[in-house]
């Protein structure tokens, strides 16, 4: 996606809080390999599926086509899993230094903030293929990152979502408002996301997962994509239709909080005289993995499946691509249940289907304008 022309999507800064004063009152060497560091960990958890355009000192800024989150809801997620990693790096580097420098001992001072944007922008290219964006929208994104959202009693961990942004997520999505004015451009409206709720709530949250020792059937394979992308066509229900062989049908019932995740459930329908099956989510780890219980409707049909635990887990592989792999335990334990289960002609289908999964996988996720992790030309290091 380049060229002279213009285009709309997501704008976004993820900007280190608190740097200034973290380098210049420390030892430098120690503070820039910190930086460094933490600023690596943010790029990779936002591209892809977000494009790395360069980093700004202490901010990695980024940019996604509007057709890269078809639900609003993806991008959040992108947001709280970047927050949410980076939080637990801090807490991991505290905790395991020995070093005595101001640098180490300043490492709890840093913070994180997000200011995102939607709008219109045009894509430059240099001679060495490396992209930059120009236009209003983003001068705006980058004026947002002076504002007064943490003064006084507000919050120091945040995104703030302009209203143009916000026009583009579900409509649970609802946040305390604020404002800013600026020179050019006037008064600019928005919601802010404080996202120390949710680093609390994450942390607490009870982990259900299924281990190769505990699992009746455990599939894998391999795509060249990353985690983050192919997550999107597991749980958005019309990408996970386009290529999941067997399905005619997928609808979401989102958990009281209005979201998909834990307490959350999908309804998926194979067509006339097969069972269809629910899924009731018990677990929900972007972009690690998402642990459900799957009741088989019989609909007249036994099937293979009566009820049993999954975890689908997304395993980052060097280069960028990414393991998927399906764990199912069946919950009747009985010698029976194990052996239909384990010779049923549906299970054997079903392991061969899961096998070949990443053709029409690959196919859709290529559709919709994403590279392979190895295919994507950077932009610095």
């Amino acid at each position: 996606m380049s060229g002279d022309r213009r285009y709309e999507g997501y704008l976004l800064l993820a900007d280190i809080s608190g740097y200034t004063a973290f380098l210049t009152g420390t030892e430098l060497e120690h503070a820039h390999a910190i930086i460094r560091e933490l600023t690596k960990l943010i790029r990779s958890r936002l591209a892809p599926p977000m494009k790395f355009v360069k980093l700004e000192g202490d901010a990695v800024f980024c940019y996604a086509d509007v057709a890269a989150f078809a639900d609003g809801e993806r991008f959040v997620e992108l947001i709280e899993v970047c927050y949410f990693d980076f939080a637990n790096r801090l807490q991991d580097m505290t905790r395991a230094t020995t070093c005595k420098c101001d640098a180490c001992k300043a490492i709890p001072s840093l913070g994180l903030k997000f200011v995102t944007h939607f709008g219109s922008f045009m894509i430059e290219e240099d001679d060495d293929g490396r992209e930059d964006l120009a236009g209003p929208d983003v001068i705006l994104v980058h004026r947002l990152l002076k504002n007064a959202i943490s003064d006084g009693a507000g919050p120091q961990a945040y995104a703030f979502f302009t209203d143009g942004c916000m026009r583009r997520m579900p409509t649970w999505f609802s946040l305390p408002r604020h404002s800013e004015t600026y020179d050019s451009f006037g008064e600019v409206t928005g919601g802010v996301y404080d996202l120390q709720p949710m680093l609390e709530e994450r942390r607490a949250a009870r982990r259900v997962y299924l281990s190769a020792e505990d699992a009746d059937f455990d599939g894998r394979f391999e795509t060249a994509f990353a985690p983050e992308v192919v997550w999107q066509y597991f749980v958005d229900p019309e990408k996970r239709l386009r290529w999941q062989p067997g399905q005619t049908a997928v609808t979401a019932e989102p958990n009281p909080a209005g979201r998909m995740g834990a307490g959350a459930s999908t309804h998926c329908a194979h067509g006339e005289g097969t069972a269809d099956g629910l899924r009731e989510y018990l677990d929900w780890r972007p972009f690690s993995y998402f642990t459900n219980r799957y009741i088989s409707l019989r609909n007249g049909n036994e099937g293979a499946f009566l009820a049993a635990m999954e975890t689908t887990e997304f395993t980052p592989l060097d280069g960028g691509g990414t393991a998927v792999t399906m764990r199912i335990r069946i919950e009747d334990r009985s010698e029976s249940e194990l052996r239909r289960f384990l010779e049923h002609e549906e299970s054997a289908n079903m392991r061969k289907l899961f096998h070949l999964a990443w053709i029409p996988l690959n196919k859709a996720i290529e559709e919709d304008g994403f590279l392979p992790a190895e295919a994507v030309a950077p932009n610095g290091d």
